[in-house]
């Protein structure tokens, strides 16, 4: 019985010593969770005026579960403003994960098999200046309000001031 007892306690310690844990985990309450976020997309934002590379600029949403969920609805509310721009239908897979593009474009899936949709603006909306909000990204369940509230939400990112082309893991 002890060499059962002493031979458990070594495995559950090797397992603790052999398996890293994460070092940001992110978390969810609902069917999809943001995963990672360039907020600052490579180089000037805007040139003579025009804004430029919004697609550059994206969230990465993961459907945590093993059925395919529809985007449709689901609030992307940008706790330094309130643009109030739902995302768009698209069935995204079970366990699949989605760039959410802040310029426009058709929704897809790329020949690397990677998801993408878009969400229409003609400007640069993620928060990049540092200023600090706790979080900068919340994303809500369906018929929530773009409120800058928590009340909806399922997950969330912060990232602070962003570097320039950088992606966050939230």
């Amino acid at each position: 019985m002890r060499k059962t007892l002493r031979t458990a306690v070594a495995t559950v310690m090797l397992a603790a010593i052999l398996v890293p844990a994460p070092v940001h985990a992110a978390s969810t309450t609902g069917a999809l969770m943001i995963t990672h976020v360039r907020p600052n997309a490579s180089g000037a934002d805007t040139v003579n005026g025009k804004s430029r590379n919004l697609n550059g600029e994206y969230f990465i949403v993961k459907n945590v579960t093993n059925k395919t969920v529809n985007l449709s609805g689901y609030v992307p509310d940008i706790t330094t403003n309130t643009y109030g721009r739902k995302l768009p239908s698209y069935k995204l897979p079970a366990g699949a994960s989605v760039y959410v593009h802040t310029g426009s474009g058709t929704n897809h899936k790329d020949a690397n098999g990677k998801h993408h949709v878009y969400r229409g603006y003609a400007r640069h909306v993620l928060p990049n200046d540092g200023t600090k909000k706790n979080p900068d990204l919340r994303l809500k369940k369906p018929g929530s309000a773009d409120n800058n509230s928590a009340t909806g939400t399922i997950s969330s990112c912060n990232w602070s001031k962003a570097a320039d082309a950088k992606t966050y893991t939230c």
